[in-house]
């Protein structure tokens, strides 16, 4: 076997705009380097927007890397935000005994994976808000993920992801070395006799006959734009006075009502504009972060 098949570490990060998945990356190489590795970090950016799935890559091995492609094939998947588990086939490709890391409060034996991928969590969120790190709504989640994957994997070293912290964070440089610590304290892994979920795959919903004339756009219903999605509008029921308005001013048909009349939000289309909490009159709905909203 070549040796760089058998020394090289291929990592893919996945999140949202704003998570720091494309920091995470670079961190992670420069920690390398720092540990005397060779690296090599790049992000692919899709719609450029705060809240929009973010797709970055890491390379690392002990000998030079001449690749320059995008992972295809990882054999760590490191998922920054859960809500993509449901919405983007994050484990697509990935290498069987690889690792499936995911932000995530939940069990790690319930995240779905291929079979024959370890599983682990570590809830970056609560330790990223602990240290003020970004705002309750959008934390920062980065640093602390990356403290839970050099313990889960070794691939860097604590100390190097410190030194790295230090000299390329910007600021708050305390705050984030005690993630690195937090995040390398808290992951958990699945036993290796749990059985896992099947990985969601997103199947495109057919888009709707062409009318006649000049077409401007299409609903997000046909188009299924829910990964853009970071905060969740939770209706509150018992203050709901069934007027409607969520439904009328929805821009994306992403409510629909039970069978008392009581509006019931559809997750696989909804973006998370919150126009229907500004314009509910009762103030029913509350938009909450998308790892606090119910399942």
């Amino acid at each position: 076997m070549d040796r760089t098949e058998r020394t090289m570490i291929e990592i893919r990060f996945h999140g949202r705009g704003g998570q720091g998945a494309v920091v995470a990356s670079e961190l992670l190489a420069q920690a390398a380097f720092l540990d005397g590795k060779e690296s090599q970090s790049f992000p692919f950016f899709g719609v450029e927007r705060r809240g929009a799935p973010v797709t970055a890559f890491a390379r690392i091995d002990d000998r030079p890397i001449r690749l320059r492609t995008s992972i295809d094939a990882p054999g760590v998947v490191v998922v920054l935000d859960p809500g993509l588990l449901r919405t983007t086939p994050v484990t697509e490709g990935i290498r069987s005994g690889g690792l499936l890391l995911v932000n995530t409060a939940a069990d790690p034996a319930s995240l779905p994976a291929p079979a024959g991928v370890r599983r682990a969590a570590v809830d970056a969120t609560r330790i990223a808000v602990a240290h003020g790190l970004g705002s309750v709504t959008t934390p920062i989640v980065n640093t602390a993920v990356l403290g839970a994957l050099a313990a889960a994997t070794g691939v860097v070293g604590r100390t190097a992801l410190e030194a790295a912290v230090d000299r390329f964070v910007p600021a708050f440089h305390a705050e984030n070395r005690a993630a690195v610590d937090d995040g390398f304290a808290a992951v958990r892994f699945a036993p290796a006799d749990a059985p896992a979920p099947a990985p969601v795959v997103p199947v495109p919903a057919a888009l709707p006959p062409w009318p006649e004339g000049p077409v401007a756009s299409i609903p997000s219903r046909a188009l299924r734009t829910a990964a853009w999605r970071t905060l969740t509008p939770v209706v509150h029921t018992e203050r709901c006075t069934r007027c409607n308005f969520c439904w009328k001013f929805c821009p994306d048909d992403a409510i629909g009502f039970d069978a008392e009349g009581y509006p019931v939000i559809r997750l696989d289309y909804c973006k998370g504009c919150g126009i229907c909490a500004t314009e509910c009159p009762p103030k029913t709905i509350e938009m909450v972060a998308v790892a606090e909203a119910p399942a």
